[in-house]
């Protein structure tokens, strides 16, 4: 690309990560830690962007960006703040200040730098206000549930009825109860304040029918109370029907998976019977060009692409969709007539996660679909929502997949421990009152499972009592919200719990040269596969890489070289294979991959590729020299060569030294 980029920013790690990201996507960059040197280094070197920090050693960050905008009302800025702001700044940067791109700390590595690619492209970036997203998300919910009230009215009637023929049953009683309590928090969050007050009258009501066995005079009070919720309900629906032009500014589907589809016409034909039930947006491309001319312009979550006749040119066209910025860990799919061992290789190699045989049926694409957005790495959020009202639960889905999150719900709760290992959110909104296992004794689950210790939860329920705030937090909660909820708040204590668990496991998890998974995240990540293999009864294949003579290339061509090839290689092993593998820096020079449910022969084949292409990959040094490396590799395969991480790790390690006796550049299977 050329373009020069300004680093004014005094945190070195931060810097080291930028500088290596960005030089490997081909920017040159610069490095001001005061304003006083990012001055004049603008005036001097005429950057095409600046990155500006929170703090840069003389001045903080809107300061500089200020003084920015007095020497230069054009140049391309973007800032990096270490916390949410209130709305009213962002406004102010984006507006008056004119700064293009505003991020929260921690920094996804791979979403930031397609985010850079777009600011120099002049991508154009719909810039909205706070009040802006409030009015739009306000009125999805507002719309939506007139869509559902009068279900939800005739159900809380029918409830009535049944508690009252079985009164002695206090569980009918108790059902109706939780239905005006749902109600109630619903009406309210949506605007409909007529019904969420009678909602909370009978709500009342049937409470004291619990606690005493009610006569004659408290069920027709039930009665009379229900028939001012009904009428209630008729008034709000008047009140809240929307607009034609309300429904014009709804009709945005930015909240959707975006899944394209590459290939025959038979699969445009399903097209939109894979939307049914489904959040997900079809694009559909009919050729490669096409493809990567959608891809280049429009943010996806998936890809299918239908082989057809050429299977290595769908090959290329999977390797060129992984290698857009941004792009690294975008789950595809292959669909083909049958394949072979070398097909095999070839799309693990490329990177599809997925192998659908013809004919595809749309229920079987369907799956294939959700498979691939739930194994989805990319930079959206992924939020679970445990809550038995459905339409309640399916408008906060709304909300927060309007924000760009991918939601999934659950309204049986029984269910939580198999949804969040298939799913595995990164943050769970939880109702306190659900039939069978209340929200509390939910979170106690959640916390006494190892791996989700430490998975924000939040409540979100019409309980506002003190009393039930504290059993909130005392079963383990992370934050608390009572409905009604405004849309706005909701997402804004929903980002800063992403944004801090994201900031405090990157800093733990992540290596900040390779973006690669550290040893111990790496670990508790392989012994997850092994639980699983071991359950289903599955194979997996781990692989240990060692670059070759890297402390040659460190005292020939400098540290600063040492470390581009150690990123290049860390961006590679991400670009290529699946989604699903896992990836980690093992120490120093050496990676480590696992690959899900493939055999060593697979795994083999498809190291040979990446091994081909780093091998013809030219590498500069500190002072300008070419040079080329290569690694070497050894594999152990689960459970044959062993069953534990140490005993796999070991006969990978053997493998690899036997690679280095025979002159190195060479992967060992056997």
């Amino acid at each position: 690309m050329g373009q020069n980029i300004l680093l004014a920013e005094e945190d070195a790690q931060l810097v080291a990560m930028l500088k290596s990201l960005l030089e490997s996507r081909g920017y040159s960059t610069t490095h001001a830690p005061t304003g006083r040197e990012a001055l004049a280094s603008i005036d001097a070197d005429k950057p095409d962007m600046v990155i500006v920090g929170e703090q840069i050693g003389d001045i903080d960050g809107i300061g500089l960006i200020i003084k920015i905008r007095k020497q230069s009302s054009d140049l391309k800025v973007t800032y990096i703040a270490s916390e949410w702001r209130e709305a009213e700044l962002y406004r102010q940067l984006t507006k008056d200040y004119k700064v293009g791109l505003i991020v929260q700390r921690p920094l996804k590595p791979t979403l930031f730098a397609s985010q850079i690619d777009s600011q120099i492209k002049n991508i154009e970036r719909k810039l909205t206000s706070a009040a802006e997203q409030e009015e739009k998300s306000f009125l999805t919910l507002r719309a939506r549930f007139t869509e559902v009230l009068p279900q939800r009215l005739r159900l809380v009637k029918e409830a009535i009825d049944k508690a009252q023929a079985g009164e002695t049953d206090k569980h009918l009683t108790g059902e109706a109860r939780r239905l005006a309590h749902n109600l109630r928090g619903t009406s309210s969050s949506c605007g409909f304040d007529l019904v969420s007050e009678a909602a909370a009258h009978l709500e009342r009501a049937l409470i004291d029918a619990l606690a005493v066995d009610p006569d004659a005079a408290a069920w027709q009070n039930i009665e009379l109370l229900y028939t001012v919720l009904s009428k209630q309900g008729k008034l709000d629906l008047e009140r809240n029907a929307p607009t034609e032009k309300q429904l014009r500014v709804l009709a945005d589907d930015s909240f959707m998976a975006k899944v394209m589809l590459v290939g025959s016409e038979a699969l445009f034909e399903s097209k939109d019977s894979l939307k049914n039930g489904m959040p997900i947006k079809i694009i559909a491309a009919k050729s490669s060009a096409e493809a990567l001319e959608i891809a280049a312009n429009t943010p996806l979550d998936a890809v299918l692409i239908d082989m057809g006749s050429s299977k290595e040119g769908s090959a290329e066209l999977a390797m060129s969709l992984r290698g857009i910025a941004g792009y690294e860990s975008l789950p595809l799919a292959f669909i083909a007539n049958g394949s072979g061992d070398n097909d095999r290789i070839a799309s693990t190699h490329a990177g599809a996660s997925l192998f659908l045989d013809k004919p595809v049926h749309p229920d079987k694409l369907r799956e294939g679909i959700e498979y691939l957005l739930g194994i989805s790495q990319g930079g959206r959020s992924r939020v679970l929502v445990v809550d038995d009202d459905e339409d309640f639960s399916g408008l906060i889905s709304l909300a927060l997949g309007k924000e760009g999150m991918l939601v999934r719900i659950l309204n049986n709760p029984a269910g939580v421990l198999n949804v969040m290992e298939d799913f595995m959110p990164e943050l769970v909104i939880l109702d306190v009152m659900m039939p069978g296992i209340s929200g509390f004794e939910v979170c106690r689950t959640l916390r006494a499972t190892t791996r989700w210790q430490d998975t924000p939860i939040l409540f979100l329920t019409a309980e506002t009592e003190l009393e039930a705030r504290l059993a909130a937090f005392d079963a383990g909660g992370d934050d608390y919200l009572p409905k009604p909820v405004a849309p706005v708040e909701l997402i804004t204590r929903v980002r800063v719990r992403l944004e801090r668990s994201r900031m405090i496991k990157e800093r733990a998890d992540r290596d900040i040269l390779t973006t690669l998974l550290l040893r111990r995240a790496f670990m508790e990540q392989l012994d997850a596969l092994i639980a699983e293999s071991q359950r289903y009864e599955l194979s997996f294949t781990v692989a240990l890489l060692d670059v070759d003579h890297f402390k040659k290339v460190n005292d020939t061509y400098g540290h600063l070289a040492g470390d581009r090839v150690l990123a290049h290689l860390g961006q590679l092993l991400k670009r290529r294979f699946r989604v699903e593998d896992l990836r980690g820096r093992w120490g120093g020079e050496e990676f480590i991959v696992a690959f899900r449910h493939v055999t060593k022969d697979t795994c083999l084949g498809a190291l040979t590729r990446v091994l081909e292409e780093i091998r013809e990959t030219d590498f500069k040094g500190d002072h300008g020299e070419v040079f080329n490396i290569s690694f070497t590799a050894g594999l152990s395969e689960f459970p044959q060569d062993g069953v534990t991480i140490e005993s796999l790790v070991h006969v990978a390690d053997q493998k690899l030294y036997v690679g280095k006796g025979l002159g190195r550049n060479t992967i060992i299977s056997d």
